[in-house]
């Protein structure tokens, strides 16, 4: 393993170790010693061959890092949800950022070491000898956190000159991996799925945008061109993530970071208010993870009714956090003193809102206030494609740095 491009949002955690991407939600559950099951065992090697080939969504591990303050035993993503156990999550509502949470480097730490495993196993190596891996970093933080003095520095020095030790405890022989990083490169988010798109590798992503303004902008059908919506110059790019909205002004090419802004408040800060609302309503959920556990999950004829309730409840929420977010992009907008040709919304965020809110109607409003009137078409990338676009960004920097 060489390279891994890490974005590390608050909802999920979108990854790509050596091209092989994976997406996974940015939970762990911490293990009292009553919690501790018994260690795997496996009846033959084909048990054994379809486990670890899952590793990623089973791992247990304890950490010892002097990067890392917070002790324990934890299960990671996948494994933390489907464990029962009560799941923690970065905390949206905190002042500190990732940059400052042990969280950041116990998800990334673990997926390194997890993904170690699962190759040192493809190789038949022995999985009782202790492992090593150095990897070199690529990563983002909100634009608001990245922007502020000595943090990127900061952060990359927790990754840096260091040695991270991670121990898997699913087996009775404890698996353990040392992992040292070579470099550490940390970008802004937002910008990296601007810097994807405008590159142009992806003519899906380019049909896709295309698509969409011709959709619901067939004024404009005509007149502007796929190339068009990727080589515009001046472009506002809202990142819709689950726990901040990050604003990228781009103007002649460039971005402006005094103008670009992030909001401390993302879609899953929505979710949780509709759970508030959801339990008042004698609605049976523990917080923000399993209700959107629930929404994800189809409707059936014996839920259907109730499904749709719950739908309405959450979807009832988006429209406040629009009105903040159209004020934040006014904001940044007035900041930049310049005429826009398009806004691009990404994210996860983005997926429920461009059909469940009337965010693209009132961006539109708001963006004739700096365009003399005229239409700035808010664009939506394809919900295949919103939540994994930064991820792409990061991995075309990982093209070019050595």
């Amino acid at each position: 393993m060489k390279k891994i491009a890490n974005d590390l949002g608050y909802g999920s955690i979108k990854v790509s170790l050596d091209g092989e991407r994976m997406v996974y939600p940015s939970v762990i559950a911490i293990e009292r010693e009553q919690d501790i099951l018994a260690p795997v065992e496996f009846g033959n090697k084909s048990e054994k061959d379809k486990y670890m080939d899952d590793f990623l969504n089973r791992m247990d591990v304890t950490i010892s890092s002097s990067a890392v303050k917070m002790q324990g035993r934890f299960l990671i993503g996948n494994a933390a949800i489907s464990s029962g156990l009560q799941p923690r999550a970065f905390d949206i509502n905190a002042l500190s950022g990732k940059a400052d949470s042990d969280l950041s480097l116990i998800f990334t730490l673990s997926m390194i070491a997890g993904q170690k495993v699962k190759e040192a196993y493809k190789d038949n190596n022995d999985l009782t000898k202790p492992l090593s891996t150095e990897v070199t970093l690529i990563t983002a933080l909100p634009v608001k956190e990245g922007k502020k003095r000595d943090i990127k520095d900061n952060y990359k020095k927790r990754y840096l000159n260091k040695t991270h030790q991670v121990t898997f405890h699913n087996f009775a022989d404890p698996i353990t991996v040392t992992v040292k990083f070579k470099a550490v490169y940390v970008a802004n988010e937002g910008e990296t799925a601007a810097l994807y798109i405008a590159s142009g590798e992806d003519e899906e992503l380019t049909a896709g945008l295309k698509a969409d303004l011709d959709s619901n902008y067939p004024e404009l059908k005509d007149e502007v061109s796929a190339n068009d919506i990727i080589q515009a110059q001046n472009i506002i790019v809202l990142d819709i993530g689950g726990g901040t909205v990050d604003i990228i002004i781009i103007v002649n090419g460039k971005v402006i970071a005094s103008a670009s802004l992030s909001m401390n408040e993302g879609y899953d800060n929505a979710l949780d208010e509709a759970v508030e609302f959801l339990q008042d309503n004698r609605y049976n959920f523990k917080d923000r993870t399993d209700l959107k556990e629930y929404l994800e999950q189809p409707a059936s004829g014996l839920n259907k009714k109730r499904h749709q309730a719950v739908e309405d409840i959450v979807y009832a929420q988006l429209e406040p956090f629009c009105d903040r977010i159209v004020d934040n992009v006014s904001k940044a907008a007035g900041k930049s003193r310049a005429g826009f040709e398009e806004v691009i919304t990404v994210g996860g965020g983005s997926i429920p809102m461009k059909d469940h809110s009337n965010l693209r109607n009132k961006l539109v409003n708001k963006m004739k206030d700096f365009n003399g009137g005229f239409i700035v078409p808010v664009l939506f990338v394809p919900k295949e494609k919103a939540q994994t676009l930064n991820l792409y960004g990061l991995e075309y920097i990982g093209k070019h740095v050595s």
